[in-house]
């Protein structure tokens, strides 16, 4: 297997560590971050939760908790659902 010269390496991927390599790697990891954050909140929890991310055996622990409990938004629908249901005083319950 040849080796490629220096010279042409630096050609061929130069661009990757570059500034304008780094704005695009920038960018890229705030749109992740951006994301992530909303699909936290979507789920009812924290947006700092994302700093969790850092923490390398958290992190594993945490993603396994969201996972499988029950995400406060779920448990929200729930009680909204169970208290629409509910009869009302002075209101017959419905036949079923």
């Amino acid at each position: 297997m040849d080796i490629p010269p220096y010279d042409q390496l630096v050609d061929d991927y130069g661009w990757l560590v570059g500034p304008a390599a780094i704005v695009v790697w920038i960018v890229v990891w705030l749109v992740v971050v951006i994301a992530y954050i909303r699909i936290i909140q979507k789920a009812g929890y924290s947006g700092w939760w994302i700093l969790v991310a850092l923490v390398p055996i958290l992190n594993v622990v945490m993603f396994l908790v969201f996972a499988f409990s029950k995400w406060p938004v779920v448990r929200e629908v729930e009680n909204f659902r169970t208290w629409a249901h509910a009869p009302r005083p002075g209101q017959q319950p419905p036949a079923g």
